[in-house]
């Protein structure tokens, strides 16, 4: 079974971290748009120039068997008619994408950065970090930037922060107070270079619910009735992104840092609180996940070496891409 992976946008991210893992097979081959007769099954990216190169593909070579990696958005469903299955990053997509009635394969994707020796002690500083999108930082006022001011007020920590500054522009909107904070431009080197040296990783995901969606929500209720649906205000209202995944949890686990991440479904089959991780949603329990952490470095080093294992078994690219091989023949049992 030959295939090929393909995308024009290269050094996207997204891009980039699909190529390191596939690039650990030899039975998937990179970036050959020429000789698409030759191949099996063809694999695309989800960049709009991609589509566009899926559908003229599966015009000119019907026979071959096509599929859509990472489709990130709803705007992506008019291609679906082309793919005949998908390459998703988690549970939260597969669950989103079941409507396309395609075989999903799902394959957590992260930068290859290797597995990075880490051993934790006592220190006097401890070192907070994060790496991913600018706007979960921003997203972080409600919740876990009050536990940062308050673990600021007892312990000596700083916060380091590793995003797309260049393109994004530099965090300042609701930073957490009284904290020293660092910005760091990102870029695939700097998980070594700068990363390595963090302490207690986190994994903040949960969006804060948007007025409109709670006045529609009250609207609702007022429609059906008082406590109709047993409504309480110690309910929790979950709003997190569709394409949410474990993959930053990877990359702190292979770098030996143990994390502290907001419980979505992902992060719920990627940690088991308090073996390979801590899970947390509101400030108390942000701030008590913390607290732990930063008391108890045989705990640092305990969560580390377990999620280690965890990836080793589960996520590991070979693994990952044993299993993708697998999926193949077993949708396409005819041997292609």
């Amino acid at each position: 079974m030959k295939v090929v992976f393909n995308s024009r946008e290269k050094e996207a991210a997204c891009t980039i971290f699909y190529r390191d893992g596939f690039s650990h097979c030899k039975d998937i081959i990179l970036y050959d748009s020429e000789r698409y007769s030759e191949y099996d099954v063809a694999l695309f990216m989800t960049y709009k120039k991609d589509l566009e190169d899926l559908k003229e593909v599966k015009r000119r070579y019907p026979g071959i068997k096509t599929a859509i990696i990472d489709p990130r958005g709803s705007w992506v469903a008019p291609y679906l008619p082309y793919a005949d299955f998908l390459v998703v990053d988690s549970l939260e997509m597969k669950d989103f994408w079941a409507f396309a009635r395609k075989p999903i394969f799902e394959y957590v994707e992260y930068p290859d950065i290797g597995v990075l020796p880490k051993n934790h002690r006592e220190k006097e500083k401890i070192v907070i970090g994060y790496h991913g999108n600018k706007i979960h930082l921003e997203c972080m006022y409600e919740r876990i930037t009050p536990a940062l001011e308050q673990i600021a007020e007892k312990y000596d920590v700083e916060f380091w922060a590793m995003y797309n500054i260049a393109d994004l522009g530099q965090w300042n909107r609701l930073l957490p107070k009284k904290i020293k904070i660092r910005h760091i431009q990102w870029s695939k080197e700097r998980y070594h270079d700068e990363l390595a040296q963090v302490d207690i990783g986190i994994n903040p995901c949960f969006i804060p619910v948007a007025s409109g969606i709670l006045q529609k929500r009250k609207s609702l209720f007022r429609t059906k009735g008082k406590n109709m649906f047993n409504e309480s205000p110690d309910d929790y209202i979950l709003r997190f992104k569709m394409p949410s995944n474990s993959g930053r949890i990877i990359v702190w686990g292979l770098m030996g840092i143990p994390v502290v991440s907001d419980f979505i479904p992902s992060a719920l089959r990627c940690i088991d609180d308090g073996e390979d991780g801590l899970l947390a949603y509101s400030s108390g329990g942000w701030y008590q996940a913390l607290e732990r952490l930063i008391v108890d470095h045989e705990l640092r080093q305990s969560c580390a070496d377990n999620m280690k294992k965890r990836i080793e078994r589960r996520y590991d690219f070979r693994v990952q891409i044993e299993n993708f091989l697998k999926f193949l023949s077993q949708i396409f049992p005819e041997g292609l």
